[in-house]
């Protein structure tokens, strides 16, 4: 029965987003259709796992065209697994690596971190807010209010953000108790994080289409005729966003 309790333990997160997420999933995406509307990109942040996350919006078959993930080998276990953890626990580390995107005042920020309590997410979502961006954290509340900030200024993520999405994921993010085995086991943060991430995307989508405009959603370019598509009614719009982003 581990497999079926661990799909049990998701659904059960599931439920609590739905129940409790979905005013600021809708506020969310209302941010995100005001940044689109002024051509700008919205960035995303998470670093170690949490980066998976950011990869899961950038350039994605169904996902929109104005999502930049903020992406460093540093962050995301390129450099290594002991590496990759010094890094994010290294004050002032995500300072010198915003610098590297053109981040302002009309631009939207997702930071993404479960715990909530390490330098680099909190610390670029303090940057960010310098840089006048409004920021969103995705984090886990339950795990976050349990623990002590890491970074220098004492703060949380969801302490630092304009607007919070909780995912509602244990402390610790693992869901299934076994028998003889002393820690639990099959993390969650990420199977929901991506629902939450994916659900302001179609909300966003929908916004925009209520507003009169045609979101910017990709077309798989594994589909005929989804190249031209892209091209035709998304070209203007790549021109517009290609020169303010790092990765492309």
């Amino acid at each position: 029965m581990s497999a079926e309790q661990y799909i049990l333990e998701i659904k059960k997160l599931i439920a609590k987003v739905e129940e409790t997420q979905l005013d600021n999933i809708r506020r969310a995406a209302d941010l995100v259709a005001d940044s689109i509307m002024r051509d700008r990109l919205v960035h995303i942040f998470g670093a170690g796992h949490s980066h998976f996350l950011a990869y899961e919006c950038f350039d994605r078959a169904g996902g929109l065209l104005n999502m930049q993930a903020i992406l460093d080998h540093g962050l995301d276990f390129g450099s290594g697994m002991r590496r990759q953890g010094g890094f994010e626990r290294f004050p002032g580390y995500a300072k010198i690596v915003i610098q590297d995107y053109d981040i302002g005042p009309d631009d939207v920020m997702i930071v993404i971190s479960n715990s909530g309590r390490n330098p680099a997410p909190v610390e670029m979502a303090l940057e960010g807010k310098k840089r006048g961006a409004t920021v969103i954290a995705l984090t886990s509340l339950p795990h976050s209010m349990s623990v002590s900030s890491s970074d220098p200024s004492g703060k949380r993520l969801f302490e630092v953000a304009d607007l919070v999405l909780d995912n509602g994921c244990v402390a610790g993010d693992a869901l299934v108790k076994l028998e003889g085995l002393p820690p639990r086991v099959g993390p969650g943060s990420t199977v929901i994080g991506a629902l939450i991430l994916n659900a302001i995307v179609v909300q966003t989508a929908k916004n925009l289409l209520d507003r009169g405009e045609v979101p910017p959603v990709l077309f798989s370019g594994n589909l005929e005729g989804a190249r031209e598509y892209n091209e035709k009614v998304l070209g203007e719009a790549m021109e517009k966003l290609w020169r303010q982003m790092r990765h492309m």
